[in-house]
């Protein structure tokens, strides 16, 4: 009883430990934050601490809505990316690191003497843009690209001068990688600088431009894509005050150059701001008085209606963390579990009164027939399966999204190796709490909440008793082996119809079989 009190009080924590924020809120004087996204995540990125060290914190919005913090003091941060499961950030160093679930992992830069400075998710590949510095030979856009497990680079044949190339962003579009920035511009008076809107894309093969906009941008401008559309989120310009509203302009390929779809109504941002999409709908994330805070933009439907921008939601609120109702769930479960093998272990110290149990002979004890195992195992991996679901639903959401299916598919049939990764290491953990949970249930109670329902139970060949630590072991973990193939139970079926005993593997070496409870009725037929 003590154990199981242990276990359902370890796992409560690290469940809410996961609710956590980054421990280190302090981040850098210098504000900015950036918005990456696909079909299943949003991520949003500002300056923070992690460990002391400067770095960034993130957050990620999964296919359900739920939000997970993080953070890394990995140093500068030049670029961002949504890329599967993960965030992916370029340093100015030119290495990478993947932030998302599990261990993050920084890797060697792709390119030799380059800077990213954007990068964007194409499927299953990634694209990342930058400036090539080899000592002794002009600065050169460069165009990296992983794809198939493996990075490859080539130089970008455009005229572009790095100094006059402003806040570049990197978007997948139609078929076509854009690479859209803006670049200092006299105004006509010449009595301010303007900035214009340029950008040049990669298609079938070749760079194309650059092009130059008619549209007049007073920030940053920030790209996001939702198939065939590609749209951009700026400031106008305000004659010599600066900057005005923030509009939204959409890339036409008709005459191939954007236009201005109309001001963003609603409480637009006033300090800087990024957009992003995840699936179908685009989202502001910005700076506001109490840190970053994101809200979803209602693209326009109709005739002279203008996008409009939602409520923000600070990020740093604990509405904004996993409190969603899978985490509730998730929770319920492990408190369920719990509780059913406090109830057994209960129920059977009531029944001995203090004292051990009698315990039948060798020749008392009835075999449990196939039927009755097969389904108390059928319920007892149902039950760890509802108590692994929510789990996996935070920890890989990509995994368990409906909405990711065809995506999914693609990758199976693609043999990805990313996904028989975190295959196996779900199979992994799942079996480890079914072994886990059996072995606690069938040590303490004698049964587990399958066995429980079907009136069997485990004993030990030798005496009839109850199983002690290490047959209450080996029969569980060698589960592994009589479970194949898959979780099928052949090898085990075929131990228990050609054996002497009706045995599967796990119980011959354990000395182990189980029965039929004394008190349950044969199910007719039997």
């Amino acid at each position: 009883m003590r154990c199981a009190l242990a276990i359902f009080g370890l796992v409560l924590a690290l469940a809410l430990g996961g609710c956590l924020p980054p421990s280190d809120s302090g981040g850098s004087t210098r504000q900015w934050i950036v918005a990456a996204g696909n079909l299943n995540n949003l991520n949003v990125a500002a300056p923070g601490r992690a460990h002391g060290t400067e770095g960034f914190q993130y957050w990620q919005r999964d296919a359900r809505g739920m939000w997970h913090a993080g953070g890394a003091g990995q140093g500068e941060a030049a670029a961002f990316a949504a890329w599967r499961e993960y965030l992916v950030v370029f340093f100015a160093s030119g290495r990478y690191g993947l932030f998302g679930p599990g261990t993050p992992v920084v890797r060697e830069s792709p390119v030799p003497s380059w800077t990213p400075v954007a990068a964007c998710e194409d499927g299953l590949a990634l694209d990342a843009f930058g400036w090539n510095a080899i000592p002794g030979e002009p600065v050169q856009p460069v165009h990296a690209r992983f794809e198939d497990e493996k990075w490859s680079w080539r130089r970008a044949e455009l005229a572009m001068e790095r100094d006059k190339v402003l806040d570049p962003s990197l978007v997948r579009s139609g078929g076509r990688l854009f690479v859209v920035w803006r670049e200092e511009m006299p105004t006509l008076a010449e009595k301010a600088a303007g900035y214009g809107l340029e950008f040049a894309y990669f298609d079938k093969g070749r760079w194309m431009g650059p092009f130059k906009s008619r549209l007049r941008v007073a920030s940053a401008p920030h790209v996001a894509a939702d198939g065939g559309v590609l749209v951009c989120l700026y400031r106008k310009p305000a004659g010599d005050s600066g900057a005005g509203p923030w509009a939204l302009a959409v890339y036409a390929t008709a005459d191939e150059d954007w236009h201005e779809s109309g001001e963003v109504a609603g409480a637009a941002p006033a300090g800087p701001a990024a957009l992003g999409r995840q699936g179908d709908r685009f989202f502001v994330a910005a700076i506001g008085e109490g840190g970053p805070e994101v809200a979803p933009l209602d693209m326009p439907t109709g005739p002279g209606q203008a996008p409009r921008l939602g409520d923000f939601v600070p990020l740093a609120s604990p509405e904004a963390r996993r409190q969603a109702p899978e985490s509730l769930a998730f929770l319920a479960a492990v408190a369920l579990t719990a509780l059913v093998l406090l109830a057994l272990s209960w129920q059977r110290a009531r029944s001995g009164a203090g004292a051990p149990a009698a315990s039948p002979g060798p020749a008392a004890l009835v075999p449990a027939s196939v039927g009755r195992r097969g389904v108390a195992v059928a319920v007892d991996y149902l039950l760890v399966l509802l108590v692994l679901g929510p789990l996996i639903q935070m920890l890989r959401p990509d995994l368990l999204a409906a909405a990711d299916l065809p995506d999914l598919i693609d990758r199976i049939d693609q043999g990805d190796p990313q996904l028989l990764e975190d295959m196996l290491i779900v199979h992994g953990i799942y079996m480890a709490m079914i072994i886990a949970y059996a072995a606690l249930a069938e040590r303490y109670a004698g049964r587990t909440l399958g066995k429980h329902l079907l009136g069997i139970e485990v004993r030990s060949v030798e005496g009839g008793g109850p199983i002690t630590w290490r047959q209450a072991a080996v029969r569980n973990v060698l589960r592994v082996a009589d479970q194949l193939p898959g979780v099928f139970y052949v090898v085990g079926l075929i131990s228990i119809i050609i054996g002497p005993k009706p045995q599967r593997l796990g119980d011959r070496l354990a000395g182990t079989m189980v029965v039929m409870r004394p008190s349950a009725a044969p199910l007719s037929g039997e």
